[in-house]
């Protein structure tokens, strides 16, 4: 018998599978994707569930590390005036020379602080302002200050200044607080950078903190062979970084 349309040749056809169906030559074109996509899926979820339990270790170890530190603001304060020489003429030029004694109280446990090495010079400074009028300034010398530590830093000020520096008024004010021995408004106003260790971990080892401190009170006995008497003193203490500003009290 000759092949034809409807003998075909042997072979030409898998055989029959069981109960008289023949198999399929190809899968259903529909199930390489469904299973490609499942496994997709999978993949998704699992990179979630890790990016989450790795999120949930690190905020636990920061959290974990805050009670263990527990990190305290360091604590400053303006304890002693002395006066070198503080001579207001008749035209109201004055040439002072103060060295101010200022508390630093490191409660820390774990905390070291190094005070005054910093990047820019802006960044240290140390001024005595009378009605807004730069009366002296100084810089804060290098200081490494240990965890739970009181350290009692010396700033050596001196101004030289002229008639026409005073803002309106305000030379001849200061005159005649000095005259009748009355109470002087001062505000010392510091830049400080400084850099803190945590065991072998540094913060601001390349770019510094700078504590801005302002400190207002009020000043008896400003002159020179006399004890100055400081009273109601008030400080607002802040900490920048880079450009950013926060206030700490």
């Amino acid at each position: 018998m000759h092949p034809g349309p409807y003998n075909p040749p042997p072979g030409a056809y898998p055989p029959p599978g069981p109960y008289g169906r023949n198999v399929p030559r190809y899968g259903h074109p529909g199930a390489g994707s469904r299973r490609g996509g499942c496994s997709c899926l999978k993949v998704y979820c699992c990179c979630c569930c890790c990016l989450f339990i790795t999120l949930v270790l690190i905020i636990g170890g920061i959290v974990l590390a805050y009670f263990i530190i527990k990190p305290h603001t360091p604590k400053f304060s303006i304890d002693k005036f002395e006066v070198k020489s503080f001579n207001i003429s008749d035209d109201f030029s004055l040439k002072s020379h103060l060295e101010i004694t200022a508390k630093a109280d490191n409660p820390n446990k774990y905390i070291e602080i190094t005070y005054g090495e910093g990047k820019e010079p802006k960044d240290n400074s140390v001024q005595v302002l009378y009605s807004n009028v730069t009366l002296c300034s100084g810089t804060i010398p290098n200081i490494f200050q240990p965890k739970k530590n009181v350290t009692m830093i010396k700033i050596d000020l001196k101004g030289d200044l002229k008639k026409e520096d005073w803002a309106a008024g305000s030379g001849e004010s200061l005159a005649s607080k000095l005259k009748n021995n009355d109470k002087i408004p001062l505000l010392v106003a510091i830049k400080a950078p400084v850099k803190v260790k945590l065991g072998s971990w540094w913060v601001g080892k390349d770019e510094p903190l700078v504590v801005s401190i302002n400190a207002t009170m009020n000043v008896k006995n400003l002159a020179e062979g006399k004890n100055p008497e400081i009273s109601d003193k008030n400080y607002s203490i802040g900490l920048l970084f880079g450009k950013t500003y926060t206030k700490l009290s």
